[in-house]
């Protein structure tokens, strides 16, 4: 028997240092294309790859402030000052969440240092994976040791109506639309004002 709509789950983390209307744009197009009960926006302490200079607790009330869009829930995992990684995410919303089917989401952005991310292979094998396109980033697919080592993997696009019922590890690239909006370069132009 399939689960309902409302119990898939796509999974956005990141520190949304700022959120920005890309992130609106994933987390709408993936309701959307992989037919999406709701989206959860993970907002993490830090990203061990990352500098996070801004407060945790400032950021998220952001994200809160941010989101309008009432299919996106905004949801904190933070464990006093130990860092949370991916795959601790994943295994906590197993524990915490067994009736619900996720699907984690990222910009292609991410894929050139995936390899780097504590259990990369375990995270594959673990969740499917949802990649979108950015600009200036496709790149990224044909060079990433991720993709090349799940490149059997991959399902094509045609079978996108499917994909949130596949079994990992299976991925998809999504790269018709794209938003430009990039976290980082909205602090260098927050950061050029000052």
């Amino acid at each position: 028997m399939r689960k309902s709509k409302k119990n898939f789950v796509g999974i956005l983390g990141g520190t949304f240092n700022p959120p920005h209307k890309g992130h609106i744009f994933i987390s709408n197009y993936a309701l959307k294309r992989l037919n999406l009960g709701e989206i959860w926006w993970i907002v993490t302490k830090k990203n061990p790859l990352k500098k996070t200079k801004k407060n945790f607790q400032k950021r998220s009330e952001n994200v809160k402030n941010f989101v309008t869009n009432r299919n996106i829930k905004i949801m904190e995992i933070s464990d006093s000052e130990k860092t949370v990684y991916t795959i601790d995410v994943i295994e906590y919303l197993f524990k915490n969440y067994p009736n619900k089917k996720f699907i984690w989401l990222m910009g292609v952005d991410n894929l050139k240092k995936f390899h780097l991310w504590k259990d990369w292979k375990k995270i594959f094998y673990n969740i499917p994976i949802a990649i979108f396109d950015r600009p200036f980033y496709s790149l990224n697919i044909a060079t990433s040791k991720v993709s090349s080592f799940f490149k059997g993997k991959k399902i094509s696009t045609k079978s996108v109506k499917i994909f949130k019922y596949m079994n990992p590890p299976t991925w998809i690239f999504l790269n018709n639309l794209t938003h430009p909006d990039s976290s980082s370069e909205i602090r260098n132009r927050i950061n050029e004002r000052k």
